[in-house]
């Protein structure tokens, strides 16, 4: 269940990363470079027109192949940022758990 919870907060944040990313209004709202009016820098149609329009980023369309290349890769780094996130939280309990143990056992000790 608990994988059910992480998967469904990755979805809900990169829908709002998706919502945020997508343009409101005007070109000229909080877009610096970017023209009030007229044709867009990808020559496309004006922007002002378009309630939502996405942001593009290159003047390419990306084939199913380019697509799959990056999902792949998304995964990759997701496992790969999560098993070195569980290794370094390993280390460092298990370095503060030998701490802390060391300090327990000197203080039965002392008494």
């Amino acid at each position: 269940m608990a994988y059910v919870m992480v998967f469904l907060v990755a979805v809900a944040v990169g829908a709002a990363v998706y919502v945020v990313g997508m343009r409101e209004g005007s070109a000229a709202q909080g877009y610096p470079g970017v023209a009030a009016s007229g044709a867009g820098a990808s020559g496309g149609a004006d922007a002002a027109g378009q309630a939502g329009a996405y942001v593009r980023v290159s003047a390419m369309r990306p084939d199913w192949q380019t697509r799959l290349t990056g999902f792949l890769g998304l995964i990759v780094a997701v496992v790969v940022g999560a098993v070195v996130l569980a290794v370094s939280l390993y280390v460092a309990f298990s370095w503060l758990v030998h701490l802390l143990g060391g300090v327990a056992s000197s203080s039965d000790r002392a008494l």
